[in-house]
């Protein structure tokens, strides 16, 4: 039974993530988790929609979020920031909002 449970217990799950475009092709929509394994392809999706006007991220379907995924978010906002518009982060999930709270980011990112 140990060894059994054991087994499970390090046997990493693989990590999803969902990214959908919205209509206006200026907001992405984020479902899942956002980890190591799942960043680059955000900040994929977020170079692509460009830094020349405001973009909205949705956040209100991540489920997790690690240190990589709030480095893309960061680097995102400053890539934005650097070219006068902004990264807005909507409706972020609990676990964003409290990961955002204990980094002291809260403040420092556009919430919507």
């Amino acid at each position: 039974m140990m060894a059994t449970l054991a087994r499970v217990m390090t046997t990493p799950q693989p990590s999803r993530l969902t990214i959908s475009a919205s209509p206006d092709e200026r907001t992405l929509a984020a479902v899942g988790t956002i980890d190591s394994h799942t960043a680059q392809e955000l900040l994929d999706q977020l170079n692509e929609l460009g830094t020349g006007a405001d973009a909205t991220l949705d956040l209100g379907a991540v489920e997790f979020i690690d240190s990589s995924g709030l480095r893309t978010i960061v680097t995102s906002h400053q890539q934005f920031e650097a070219d006068d518009a902004r990264l807005l982060l909507k409706d972020p999930s609990e676990s964003v909002k409290r990961l955002l709270e204990i980094t002291g980011l809260l403040d420092h990112l556009h919430i919507v």
